[in-house]
């Protein structure tokens, strides 16, 4: 079933309009038709009621509960330089289950946070492609910026992609009963070893992914979809 996010909400009836009804026009929904509809953190099964150039109105016929598997992700991922490599991590780690990213600064990152914050609209659009895409429950949350010497090991488990020695194995770690999870990955070239260590002494566990270095999104991919495949039994969701 095709998924839209709806321009506002009227009653019971709930309206598309500009960028989304072009999509709906590309995808040849038609009237009579059922489609899930998302509107202010809340996703509804509607009925395509009538359809014109301007807009699409739809009748919600119940709104659909939202769950999501266990456990919930907080991915800190350093910015990378090339920012527009980031539009790429946010889309790929909502696929792959992450709840949110932080953009994090660290010594090798991005460092301007204003032209971080400029682009924080775009990666929320990105989330929300991404969200229609795969069928999550809910997009992507997009945190604001942090720097790396302000993260805390305040989650179940707290891990940091890391290659300085002593790093333990993703299959080695105990994911069971998680209900939460940080993940810290690196720029491109990595964290310095001051960065490392700072992490590490704070409660961040270390953990290197085999056999080859990994680009930072590749990097952020795959811990985080190695997470919620070792830790997810295929019916363990959480209300979010």
């Amino acid at each position: 079933m095709d998924r839209f996010i709806a321009t506002k909400k009227i009653g019971n009836t709930l309206i598309i309009e500009g960028e989304e009804l072009q999509h709906i026009f590309a995808k040849r929904v038609k009237v009579g038709q059922e489609l899930e509809l998302f509107f202010e953190d809340k996703l509804y099964l509607c009925l395509l009621e009538k359809l014109t150039p301007k807009n699409a109105l739809c009748i919600a016929i119940k709104e659909l509960e939202l769950t999501a598997p266990l456990p919930f992700i907080t991915l800190y991922q350093c910015v990378p330089v090339e920012l527009k490599t980031m539009d790429f991590i946010v889309e790929k780690v909502s696929e792959v289950g992450a709840f949110r990213l932080v953009p994090t600064l660290s010594r090798r990152s991005f460092q301007d946070i204003p032209t971080i914050n400029k682009r924080m609209e775009r990666w929320k659009r990105v989330a929300l492609s991404a969200f229609k895409q795969c069928k999550r429950p809910r997009p992507l949350e997009i945190a604001p910026p942090t720097k790396l010497e302000e993260l805390r090991a305040d989650h179940d488990l707290n891990l940091l992609l890391d290659n300085f020695g002593r790093e333990k194995n993703p299959k080695d770690l105990n994911l069971k009963g998680l209900k939460t999870v940080s993940l810290v990955v690196g720029p491109e070239g990595g964290f310095t070893r001051q960065e490392s260590e700072l992490l590490r002494e704070r409660g961040f566990i270390p953990v290197k992914l085999y056999p080859y270095i990994l680009r930072s999104e590749t990097a952020a991919l795959l811990g985080v979809g190695l997470i919620m495949n070792l830790s997810t039994p295929p019916q363990s969701t959480c209300q979010q």
